[in-house]
């Protein structure tokens, strides 16, 4: 057996110190990467620990990505950097230049002792469910985004995750075990309260339009929050799911939502073609913040969140130990469109 001994006369637990002595022996290269650890049932009478507690101990190194488990056979040396904190799940529903700024944002913020695993499960509930379950001993967090339709499943799935060690991203998640951290967009209050703040502007249109497409994650919650905004202040409002020329007129305020952006470009096109000038004749409201929509038609107004803030808020949870339920940050940036 590798000569692991433990640190006498300490108050930490027995499963931390049968843990620091593991990553001691990797440090001073007694034990290499892909060693086999001595079974369970050795370090249990070697020290004379409890099995429970030698498994709690390889499970906290599990976590970290120091060890990993081979079913059947045992613990295996898995990584030589022992520094590291934290080992970081991070899932994605896709991969688009917002989730690119939360992803930079979190890594970042972490700082270098914090390891980060990028996955994407692309809005495929068995993918979601099989990379997450596959991997509950492996990570100390779980950073996760979701928006898959089938809500009861990624419930069930998220609840096999200690709540202590998830957090879940952009999208808010009910019925999710108590515990557990969240950054979220609150859609439907968001556009509530961004046009009643700019209800000057609003007002200069006779007519409220919301482009909500059916594949748009969001768009029920933005929708309902368009249409309590509508009836509050009595706008003669519309919601369409696909575009058509037929409904385009003339003072009418047009909210898109298209992550693609194919709504916002055919409104730019009917207006030069009518030679109406946005902002005046008619007016545009887009989602999220891109540098094209800052020069494009003298520039679009958008509805964006701060998904860097995200990516910090969620940092700050890992490294501080503490699990909240909190909005993110929303603004309506304005611009020539409006």
């Amino acid at each position: 057996m590798v000569k692991l001994s433990i640190e006498k006369n300490s108050k930490k637990p027995k499963y931390l110190l049968l843990a620091d002595s593991i990553t001691s022996q990797i440090e001073q290269k007694q034990l290499v990467l892909d060693e086999r650890l001595p079974s369970v049932n050795k370090l249990s009478a070697h020290f004379n620990f409890s099995r429970e507690t030698v498994f709690k101990a390889l499970n906290y190194l599990s976590e970290k990505g120091i060890v990993r488990a081979v079913d059947k056979i045992g613990y295996f040396v898995n990584d030589l950097s022992v520094e590291t904190e934290f080992k970081v799940f991070f899932l994605l529903d896709k991969f688009t230049p917002f989730k690119e700024d939360l992803y930079n944002s979190l890594i970042s913020s972490l700082g270098e002792n914090v390891k980060v695993r990028l996955y994407f499960h692309h809005q495929n509930i068995e993918l979601f469910a099989s990379l997450i379950l596959d991997n509950l001993k492996n990570y100390t967090h779980f950073v996760v985004t979701t928006y898959i339709e089938d809500s009861k499943s990624v419930q069930k799935v998220l609840n096999k995750i200690p709540p202590e060690k998830l957090i879940i991203l952009d999208k808010y998640e009910p019925n999710v075990n108590d515990g557990c951290g969240m950054v979220f967009q609150d859609f439907e209050n968001d556009i509530l309260n961004l046009l009643k703040e700019n209800i000057d502007l609003v007002n200069k249109y006779d007519r409220l339009v919301l482009f909500n497409r059916k594949n748009a994650p969001h768009g029920d919650f933005v929708q309902k929050g368009f249409e309590r905004f509508s009836a509050e202040y009595n706008f003669k409002s519309e919601v369409f799911y696909n575009f058509s020329p037929d409904y385009f007129e003339k003072g009418t305020l047009y909210i898109t939502i298209d992550a693609y952006d194919r709504d916002m470009v055919e409104i730019i096109k009917l207006a030069r073609k009518s030679e109406w000038e946005l902002g005046k004749e008619i007016g545009l409201i887009s989602y999220n913040d891109t540098s094209t929509k800052e020069i494009l038609a003298g520039g679009i107004s958008v509805i964006s969140t701060d998904f860097k803030k995200m990516g910090e808020e969620a940092a700050k949870m890992i490294l501080e130990g503490r699990r909240e339920h909190k909005s993110n940050e929303t603004k309506l940036i304005l611009r020539n469109s409006l």
